[in-house]
């Protein structure tokens, strides 16, 4: 018995501290499986198994691109409201997105924890984007007289003069070859919205035009073009270290020129809003109104986040709506003639299509609605988190808590919301008889540009901008797709918006 080492030094070999640690975690995940699954509050909800136990499918998804399309299919798969994480559900319905987003008391706020924009503050300065339900008041409010019916009636000439700009220079290069579509459509809404926001044009329809547009932060043509797309993809990497508490290992676990572009596209700004408040000229854009409210008064670093967020919004989700529908357009040939003869008939010449007279064609605002719902520019959802002890969304209580939203892509894509989901028909929104057969549709299912306190205070520019620019096109150019297969639009990647892969369109001037 003497021999016998003691208890402690006979069990507690590496070896068997590594096998308990081993069946501790089996355990636990055992435990965790049978719970998420079986007692969890959102158990009942349908949905990928894996996706219920732990949240890493759903970042692996997102760092591929591919997480739009894959919440899509998993709607077709289990239905209109499904579970895509352990504390998470996606909806697709108008009532859920009127109570998620529209509920002013107790609002649903936002998810800040990697979900959904991030990170929540530069420099301890929340933007508008994501600062708390007061701040967020007082930013819309010293901001709203800059996207006022008056100011938009002001700024028109900005919007005539680049729509101008865009069709001379396709009339000066169609005759070469096929155009990228989405990349002139990025030169405009990026023209246009660095002239409104910063006082100065970024001159990309003004700069030599041949050259290929790569992704590269020396670009010659745009450098904060190619700083845009490769920010965005930084928000996923973002998503990730925020969420698992390593935002500040980022630097070791982000591709460095994803990290270099989203600082890049903050010194920009910085810089142009310097030179803005140094101008002395007085001009209508969104700065002058924003400085002449005197009651909402915004710090420098204020400002600058604002107009990260004016360029971010204002040229890379119009570019994308436009793109979209310059597809679906040419994809549906009775669509695309239906149109062309609504423009052309409504105007004998260029300098008459005004924002008044283009938001009077019928038919140019039912295709817009249309692009807009099968080809959202955020087709992700926004998500929120369930106030309070919880609250009841389609019918069925939700506990607090729980992140919410309604997916864009899936709800405008549905065949539970949408008669013919899959198919382009502007014709649904004209038709609302109840003898329609789109009848029954449920249009407010989609929000492109979100909904209640919090949704996007530019949507009557980017609907009078998207209506100006597309009236100009079609009443000087007929178009044609070069690849007439579906696969520019069924491939894209997506890191909170489309990445949009080249849209070739031959381009002939009208006889």
């Amino acid at each position: 018995m003497a021999n016998i080492p003691p208890l402690s030094y006979a069990v507690l070999t590496p070896a068997s501290i590594a096998l308990g640690l081993l069946c501790s975690v089996c355990l636990y995940w055992i435990i965790w499986t049978l719970y998420s699954l079986f007692f969890h509050p959102l158990s009942a909800y349908p949905g990928p198994k894996l996706w219920a136990l732990t949240r890493l499918p759903w970042i692996w998804t997102s760092l591929r691109g591919d997480i739009a399309w894959t919440i899509r299919d998993f709607h077709e798969q289990y239905g209109p409201v499904i579970r895509i994480a352990p504390d998470e559900l996606s909806y697709t319905t108008g009532t859920a997105g009127k109570k998620i987003y529209g509920q002013r008391s107790p609002e649903f706020v936002k998810c800040l924890d990697g979900r959904g924009i991030v990170p929540p503050s530069r420099m301890g300065v929340r933007g508008i984007v994501t600062a708390h339900q007061e701040k967020h008041a007082q930013l819309r409010r010293a901001i709203l007289p800059a996207f006022s019916e008056r100011a938009l009636r002001e700024q028109e000439s900005f919007f005539q003069l680049y729509a101008g700009k865009l069709t001379a220079q396709l009339s000066r290069v169609c005759k070469s070859g096929p155009q990228d579509m989405v990349r002139w459509y990025s030169f405009t809404t990026f023209d246009i919205v660095s002239d409104l926001a910063f006082g100065e044009a970024a001159g990309c329809l003004g700069r030599s035009i041949h050259r290929s547009f790569p992704l590269s932060l020396d670009n010659a043509d745009s450098p904060w073009l190619a700083v845009l797309g490769l920010r965005a993809k930084s928000i996923v990497w973002l998503q990730f270290t925020v969420y698992y508490g390593l935002y500040h290992w980022i630097a070791w676990i982000a591709p460095k020129y994803m990290l270099q572009a989203r600082q890049k596209h903050i010194e920009l700004c910085g810089e142009k809003i310097r030179r803005r408040l140094q101008l002395k000229e007085d001009r209508k854009d969104f700065m002058s109104y924003i400085l002449d409210n005197k009651s909402e008064k915004l710090s420098n670093l204020e400002l600058v986040i604002m107009a990260s967020a004016f360029i971010v919004a204002g040229s890379r989700t119009s570019a994308a709506a436009l793109s979209g529908m310059t597809f679906l357009l040419l994809r549906n040939p009775p669509v695309y003639r239906r149109l062309v003869d609504e423009i052309r008939s409504a105007f004998q010449k260029e300098e008459d299509m005004t924002m008044v007279a283009t938001g009077q064609l019928r038919y140019l605002g039912a295709v817009i609605e249309e692009g807009l719902r099968l080809y959202p520019p955020s087709p992700s959802s926004l998500p929120r988190f369930v106030p309070g002890k919880g609250e009841e969304i389609d019918g069925k209580w939700v506990p607090g808590g729980i992140a919410v939203g309604v997916h864009q892509l899936s709800a405008g894509s549905m065949e539970w919301n949408f008669q013919q989901a899959k198919s382009f028909i502007p014709e649904r929104w004209l038709d609302v008889s109840a003898d329609s057969p789109f009848a029954n549709d449920n249009r407010t299912s989609i929000q492109p540009f979100s909904y209640g306190p919090r949704n996007c205070i530019g949507k009557s520019m980017a609907y009078a901008e998207m209506r100006l620019i597309l009236a100009h096109i079609l009443w000087k150019f007929d178009l044609e797709l070069v690849d007439k297969s579906d696969t520019w639009s069924t491939t894209q990647k997506t890191y909170l918006v489309w990445e949009k892969p080249p849209l070739m369109i031959n381009i002939r001037e009208r006889e």
